[in-house]
């Protein structure tokens, strides 16, 4: 991995303010089912589209400042899903699964233009493939472990977070590719590269 620079490090923690401040935006304007109890914890499914300065950060920043802007910029969202709802196993795999589709896409857009809306929203959800399977991971064999959820109900909501989720990511890829197709955005974002 190349050195930060101060530019890449500012750029960063902007894009990580920037995505937490839409998570807390977002997550309390498009709340689908807030504060479910169910069992020993509770689970809210939200609007997130924190994911957008990840994806900003991946484009022009590659897999290591994309990883690194979606794992700081997944902690309101960590506290909101994990650790205001007493789930230790959300608040602490967020900002990780977070941080997986910020290194995916990273990948990805190295290696694919992103020229296209269909190829924007395509790449935007092969990149939170990785972050789909760790909360599946997570929410199967790991949350009935630390909070004696039942293994089927613990998944059918794993299942629910996934599918919200991978709306959400064509949803970004089209606000990815509208926000790359204006000149003075790519610039501004490209001084932070040079």
């Amino acid at each position: 991995m190349a050195k930060l620079t101060t530019k890449n490090i500012t750029f960063i923690a902007i894009m990580a303010a920037l995505g937490n401040i839409l998570s807390m935006i977002t997550t309390q304007v498009g709340a689908f089912a807030p504060n479910i109890p169910v069992g020993p914890i509770q689970v809210s499914l939200a609007l997130d589209i924190s994911h957008l300065t990840t994806f900003i950060a991946a484009l022009f920043g590659g897999p290591a400042i994309g990883g690194i802007t979606g794992a700081v910029g997944g902690l309101v969202a960590a506290f909101e899903f994990g650790f205001s709802k007493g789930n230790l196993v959300t608040g602490i795999g967020l900002p990780l699964g977070k941080a997986l589709t910020g290194l995916t896409a990273g990948y990805l857009f190295k290696k694919y233009e992103v020229d296209s809306f269909m190829k924007a929203s395509a790449l935007t959800v092969l990149a939170y493939i990785p972050e789909a399977l760790l909360t599946l991971i997570l929410f199967r064999y790991l949350l009935p472990v630390v909070s004696g959820l039942q293994v089927g109900i613990a998944t059918l909501v794993a299942i629910q977070i996934i599918v919200k989720a991978f709306f959400e990511m064509i949803l970004l890829g089209f606000l990815l590719i509208s926000l790359t197709r204006n000149a003075g955005f790519n610039e501004t974002i490209k001084r932070y590269f040079r």
